[in-house]
């Protein structure tokens, strides 16, 4: 097989046609003077690319000193909540949210033991009136919210309180 093989490459390799001549340099250095000259071009260039190279990391680095100073200028609630929040969103996610101090609060909660964002206390409330402040609930929904918030701190009592009633409603009844 494998001589039946060989037996038919072989007259093959003969048909690429490829002269060896084309294979060299079209052009080749045929004097000093002019193989020092392509060296000095060679040089120049690299000198050249060098310099440019060196530039573009001058102004990344001023690009980024400015980015930093912009960044240390920014108030520290601005900061954290930027730092904190935009890990996992967008800016526009949060920004057309609208809550009062304590929706923002209750916000922070949830992100810190549902979703595991690392916030200490002085972290939530920091952003928390930041959001606030920045974003606020406005009109029927700061309204709603806030009859909300009043109504679950009290929700216990008025469960005790419907249970009292169904209890002494339904105990004269069963009295009778």
């Amino acid at each position: 097989m494998l001589l039946c093989l060989t037996g038919w490459l072989a007259p093959q390799l003969g048909l690429a046609d490829i002269d060896p001549a084309e294979y060299g340099l079209k052009s080749s250095v045929r004097s000093e003077k002019e193989r020092q000259r392509l060296q000095a071009e060679f040089h120049t260039d690299k000198k050249r690319e060098a310099e440019l190279q060196r530039q573009e990391e001058e102004i990344e680095a001023r690009r980024l000193a400015a980015e930093k100073a912009a960044w240390d200028a920014l108030p520290y609630p601005v900061r954290l909540t930027k730092s904190r929040c935009t890990t996992c969103h967008i800016a526009d996610y949060y920004t057309r949210q609208r809550h009062n101090r304590i929706g923002w609060g209750l916000v922070n909660l949830r992100m810190q033991y549902w979703n595991g964002v690392a916030l200490t206390a002085e972290e939530r409330v920091a952003i928390a009136d930041y959001l606030a402040e920045s974003y606020p609930a406005a009109g029927a929904a700061a309204m709603l919210e806030a009859l909300l918030q009043l109504a679950v701190p009290l929700l216990p009592l008025w469960l005790w309180l419907a249970w009292k009633i169904t209890r002494s409603r339904f105990g004269k009844r069963l009295n009778e």
